[in-house]
């Protein structure tokens, strides 16, 4: 990595953690006026459109073939967009966005406990404590330091639903792996397209149910700009950011940058005029640090990894 590539590419990144930040206060002010289900569908109605365009652009049209794998491709759309997001934006309503993003901060955790669990494979060490450590620091910051928090309320549903948000997110992550062949760019597209339309009925039998109902002009037109953010910028400006940036830090460095989301989150929060507790404060830094913890071990064991196979290449040659 050069000079001009951290350089880029650490601008590329603090672009992306702003725009994560502010994705939750966002919308927390958003959907009282959007409810999640209509909400989910302009911003993927939207964003699925820009990212096939996108892959038209790239890779032309011969991407967007299926290969016989279209059920698979819905499988992971419909959890990685209409899942997330519908998950995130029920949760939200009920806690707040400085909860909600520490909570989704976690994903590495959660992939980390995943391999552990299909792979009977223990972790280093180091990584294990610093699972213990974002776990202690994420019960603080949802308990207030009062535990009964933790299984009672209406804030307590909320975290539990943006938690399940957060596996669907890192189903949809470890799906591409089921397509060694396709780009990220053809993965997010496709994907994207297809799980748009379980959010199409999801909304309709919402809707018909009662549980949703269309937004009206007037309230689009009183938050457009909130609206706009989260349809182009979020949805899909800052994936376009984010693949860029891995591309020039590679993804462990990307991933380091990435767990000052949360801090961006509480600054805005606290800006709003929530205050925030002792208590909720030492234990978001308990878990911003073990992420970056976390991600200085990974590094150094994938260094320590590499060294190992130079060396036996240079001793088998």
């Amino acid at each position: 990595m050069n000079r001009r590539d951290l350089a880029q590419g650490t601008l590329l990144m603090c672009a992306v953690v702003l725009i994560w930040g502010a994705f939750l206060p966002v919308s927390k002010v958003v959907l009282p006026v959007v409810d999640p289900y209509w909400l989910t569908l302009l911003r993927y109605g939207v964003a699925a459109v820009c990212f096939l365009v996108a892959l038209a652009c790239l890779e032309g049209r011969r991407a967007f073939a299926l290969e016989g794998r279209a059920a698979t491709a819905w499988a992971y759309g419909s959890a990685g967009f209409a899942g997330f997001s519908l998950f995130v934006y029920e949760g939200l309503r009920l806690t707040r966005p400085e909860h909600g993003a520490m909570i989704l901060a976690l994903g590495p955790v959660n992939i980390v406990l995943w391999q552990w669990l299909r792979t009977r494979h223990r972790p280093h060490a180091a990584t294990l404590a610093c699972i213990g450590v974002a776990l202690l620091g994420e019960a603080l910051v949802v308990s207030r330091g009062e535990v009964a928090r933790l299984y009672s309320g209406g804030s307590a549903l909320g975290n539990g639903l943006i938690y399940v948000a957060s596996w669907c997110w890192i189903g949809f992550t470890l799906g591409a792996q089921k397509f060694p062949g396709w780009s990220p760019v053809r993965y997010t597209a496709l994907t994207a397209a297809l799980g748009w339309l379980t959010i199409l009925l999801a909304a309709a039998v919402a809707t018909a149910g009662g549980r949703s109902q269309p937004p009206a002009v007037e309230d689009l037109r009183a938050h457009l700009w909130g609206l706009l953010f989260i349809v182009f910028v979020v949805s899909f400006g800052a994936v376009l950011l984010w693949n860029m940036a891995v591309a020039k830090l590679g993804p462990l460095n990307a991933s380091l940058f990435a767990n000052f989301a949360p801090v961006v989150t509480i600054l805005i929060t606290v800006w709003q005029g929530h205050a925030l507790l002792p208590v909720e404060t030492a234990g978001a830094v308990l878990v911003v640090g073990a992420l970056i913890a976390n991600n200085l071990v990974n590094r150094r064991l994938a260094r320590q990894a590499e060294q190992v196979v130079a060396a036996t290449t240079s001793a088998l040659r």
